[in-house]
């Protein structure tokens, strides 16, 4: 086995001190862009990579990032998980990650665990953050960021993404195709990103001239379960043109409810999510939904993380991330409408044996 290659070979090698060469590697300053270079390529030759243990040992830091997710069986934490593995990858940094499953005792028995020593700081994924969770986390003075806080007033640096603006998105889009008979399936009532997201769908149909049915809107939890049981009683008791879920899988539970009813997706009856989860372009139909930049969001959380740890100062404690709008095949002109009969004639017939085209 190879010897390890030391600071001081490297040193020797490029000309300079052990000194120049630790600010190198490090990215402190001091050295000029000549000197970098011959210390940058001397290391690669040799091979000389930077004792991280020892590093964080001497800074008096585990090189432990903890993370504390609401749920790792759906795509929506694991997506954003692996945002926050690839920064922290970068910045040779290791995860240690739990799962509470909406338990709050479990959540707070896990930040006490972590805030020992364990890790240099932690992120919680729509965690239940009850106030003792709080109190722990200020009082132990443990870095933190929140990714999608159940509320925005909390009082630590979070991230979450523009839900209002995104459900209007989505809302609209309906609007635009032509359908006036949209039913409503919300989240679980103690989310704020519930509220927002609800609110957004409420503006885009007043500012249509559209009133909303209240027999058309309904509560769920965030389960395709939900989304299918709550759909098809929507379909059988109101015959809605369209449906808007406050999620993904909601949404995918929407359409099987759909066809259980003998509607075609998209021709007879649309719908639309929230997330953009990797099932929603792996559906048939692919779904239209409102994109949040899972990835991107555990990227960016993890960014602030690391600068917290490092001592520096946020620009602002609640960073928001926008959301987009991604047009695929589960939405069409409502059965009926001009466009739909212009469409229709446009691809003929349709065909036999209850196949389409």
């Amino acid at each position: 086995m190879a010897e390890r290659v030391t600071i001081a070979q490297v040193a020797e090698e490029a000309g300079v001190s052990a000194m120049t060469v630790s600010n190198v590697m490090n990215g402190k300053p001091g050295a000029s862009e000549e000197t970098r270079r011959r210390v940058t390529e001397v290391a690669a030759r040799l091979g000389y990579r930077p004792n991280v243990a020892a590093r964080n040992l001497k800074a008096g830091r585990t090189g432990l990032v903890g993370l504390i997710a609401l749920d790792l069986t759906t795509q929506y934490g694991l997506e954003i998980l692996r945002g926050v593995a690839e920064e922290l990858a970068g910045a040779e940094r290791e995860l240690l990650v739990n799962a509470t499953y909406q338990d709050a005792v479990r959540e707070i028995e896990r930040i006490e665990f972590l805030a020992r020593g364990l890790v240099d700081g932690v992120l919680m994924i729509a965690p239940v953050l009850e106030d003792q969770a709080v109190e722990l986390l200020r009082r132990r003075n443990l870095p933190c960021v929140i990714i999608d806080p159940r509320r925005l007033d909390v009082p630590l640096p979070r991230l979450s993404v523009d839900n209002y603006h995104g459900m209007r998105l989505g809302t609209q889009h309906l609007i635009d195709l032509g359908h006036t008979r949209i039913a409503y399936i919300r989240g679980e009532e103690d989310l704020e990103s519930t509220s927002l997201r609800f609110q957004g769908f409420r503006d885009a149909m007043r500012l249509a001239g559209l009133g909303v049915d209240e027999r058309l809107v309904a509560e769920c939890d965030f389960s395709y379960t939900c989304g299918f049981r709550t759909a098809s009683r929507l379909i059988a008791d109101h015959r809605p043109t369209a449906i808007v879920a406050g999620a993904d899988l909601m949404a995918l539970g929407a359409i099987d409810a759909a066809r259980a009813h003998g509607l075609d997706v998209p021709t007879d009856f649309s719908v639309v999510g929230f997330d953009d989860l990797p099932q929603a372009a792996q559906s048939f139909p692919g779904l239209t939904t409102v994109r949040q930049p899972l990835h991107d969001m555990g990227q960016k959380a993890a960014r602030a993380l690391l600068s917290l740890i490092d001592g520096q100062q946020l620009l602002m404690d609640h960073m928001q991330v926008p959301t987009d709008l991604v047009v695929r095949n589960s939405t069409a002109p409502p059965p009926g409408s001009a466009r739909t009969t212009a469409e229709r004639s446009m691809r003929g017939p349709a065909p036999r044996d209850g196949l389409r085209a």
